[in-house]
Order: structure tokens, then C-alpha cells, then sequence
């Protein structure tokens, strides 16, 4: 989302948390370590920088080896008076696949345009992917969505996203990712406070496709001490169907976030509720955030 819609000089927040999945089928239970952050910079104001990132280091049981995954990027955005942004961003991406396969990078840039009030911000974007190794030749990569965020009450925000990652194949078939989520948050009171989110991706021809889902309740130990930070727990599922091999991951996610500069403390940035509601700009890097 644009990052003019809650700037006020600079502001912050990070995650870190512990998942414990269980995977149906032959392959063994997971267990992840992540660690995500966030921050914007408000230059004056009608210019906005944003900055994020994340790592994932995921565990699988059967095996000595572990997966990784990490990305971080920022945005520069510049808000009109009557509330139009337009702005810009660089997303760079790796998975680590251990020695199971060769790394992968995809380094994802483009343009934004949007709308921002008080209570509503809306935003389009338009770009390209590129990845080492590098795709076979005349392989282009196209990421386009658009992302929705309100503000229902001081105590209650709705957010979600429609993007699509267009792999073009000369004289073959088209690789057509979508993605698709929604996501919301609420202030209980007393330090309480509910998410949930729901996110489905979509690869097309591979008739592949991820369904996630996840609620969570979180609490402020600044309630009960001079700690600005905030603990949360979430249960979550990820099904995976695909010919002849669905798979269901379950999660239990254990999360502390500390917020920085102005920003409260926030709904944790390792969520599916914050992945539907704040999506990275390509529908693979979005996936992962929603699923680890």
C-alpha cells in the first residue's frame, strides 16, 4: 500500500517467529524460523520511502538439509494534494534449495498509481520479474495487480489484493500465476486483539494450486509492563492440489513484534492476515509469505 497513507517522519516494526507445521503424506513435519520487517521514512510531506524484508529458514525433519528463503525491496512514493500517489519499487527475492536444486533469484521492479484518504487507500501496479538463472530466451515476465485497504473503525481495518505474474512463452504455453487474498484485523481492547486472512494462488496450466488460511489472536505486553511489544499466536493451513499429489500443511505460529519509531504495535508481519492485506509485487514471492 502506499506508505504516505501512515507516515509521520519515520516508523517501523519487526517479527520474529517460530512455525510448526505438519505436513500430510510421506514428508516429514517442518519447523520454520522467520524474521520480517518494515519501515517508512517520510521525507516532507508528499514524499515516502518504505522499506521491507524477510527470511525464512525452514526445517525439514527427514532431511539434514534446510530450505531458505528471503526477499526485501523498498518503495518511493509522492502523494498529490488530492490524494493521488504515484510512485515506484525494486523487490529482489532468493530461494535457497539447499542441495536439492540450484538457487533461484528474482530481482521484480515496476511503477505504482494510486488513491489514498483517511479511512481508504487503493493502489495499481505494473512491472517485470527477471531471475537468475536466467529464463530460456524471449521468456518475459510480467507481474500487474491491484491492492485495497479500509479502515472500518479505529478498532477494525480490512485489506486484500488481486495480482497476476504473466510468464510469456514463445511458441508455447503461457505460465499465468494469480493470486488472490483478503485479510482483516481487530482491536478487542485491553491489549487484545483478532486477525485472520485467506489467500489462493492459482499457476494455471500446471493446474496447480495453494489455498491459505489463517486466524490468530495477539496481546500487548504493554499492558502489563514497559515492553512495546506485542505476542501473538496463529493456526493456519495451506492446501496444495496438484495432479496426483495434494498435500495439506498445518501451522502453529508463535510471534513476537516490536514496534519502531511511531508506528504501534502492529498484527504480526509473519501472518497470512498481513501477507493478503500487504503483498510482496510478484505472485510467488507472495505465496511464500503467505504459506511459511
Amino acid at each position: 500500500m502506499p506508505l504516505a497513507l501512515c507516515a509521520q517522519d519515520a516508523g517501523g516494526a519487526f517479527t520474529l517467529g517460530y512455525g510448526a507445521s505438519s505436513v500430510s503424506g510421506p514428508a516429514g513435519d517442518l519447523s520454520t524460523l522467520s524474521l520480517d520487517g518494515v519501515g517508512n521514512i517520510a521525507l516532507n510531506n508528499s514524499f515516502n520511502i518504505g522499506l521491507y524484508g524477510s527470511f525464512r529458514s525452514v526445517d525439514e525433519n527427514n532431511t539434514s538439509d534446510d530450505l531458505a528463503a528471503s526477499d526485501f525491496g523498498f518503495t518511493l512514493n509522492y502523494q498529490f494534494l488530492n490524494g493521488v500517489v504515484l510512485g515506484g519499487y525494486l523487490d529482489y527475492a532468493k530461494l535457497d534449495f539447499g542441495s536439492f536444486a540450484t538457487d533461484f533469484d528474482t530481482t521484480s521492479y515496476g511503477g505504482t498509481v494510486g488513491y489514498v484518504t483517511n479511512t481508504f487507500g487503493a493502489e495499481a501496479f505494473l512491472g517485470g520479474t527477471e531471475t537468475s538463472p536466467d529464463l530460456a530466451a524471449g521468456v518475459d515476465w510480467v507481474d500487474y495487480g491491484l491492492n485495497l485497504r479500509y479502515v472500518v473503525s479505529p478498532q477494525a481495518r480490512l485489506g486484500g489484493h488481486i495480482m497476476r505474474s504473466d510468464i510469456s512463452v514463445p511458441g508455447g504455453t503461457d505460465v499465468e500465476i494469480d493470486s488472490y487474498g483478503i485479510g482483516g484485523d481487530y482491536a478487542f481492547g485491553n491489549g487484545w486483539s483478532g486477525f485472520g486472512g485467506l489467500s489462493y494462488v492459482d499457476l494455471g496450466a500446471a493446474a496447480v494450486d495453494a489455498t491459505t488460511f489463517g486466524v490468530g489472536v495477539g496481546y500487548d505486553l504493554g499492558q502489563i509492563s514497559r515492553l512495546p511489544a506485542s505476542v501473538s499466536l496463529e493456526l493456519s493451513r495451506t492446501d496444495i492440489s496438484a495432479p496426483g499429489a495434494d498435500a495439506d500443511v498445518d501451522t502453529l505460529r508463535l510471534s513476537l513484534t516490536v514496534p519502531l519509531g511511531n508506528r504501534p504495535s502492529t498484527t504480526p508481519l509473519n501472518s497470512v492476515a498481513r501477507s493478503a492485506m500487504a503483498p510482496r509485487h510478484n505472485a510467488v514471492s507472495t505465496l511464500l509469505e503467505s504459506a511459511f
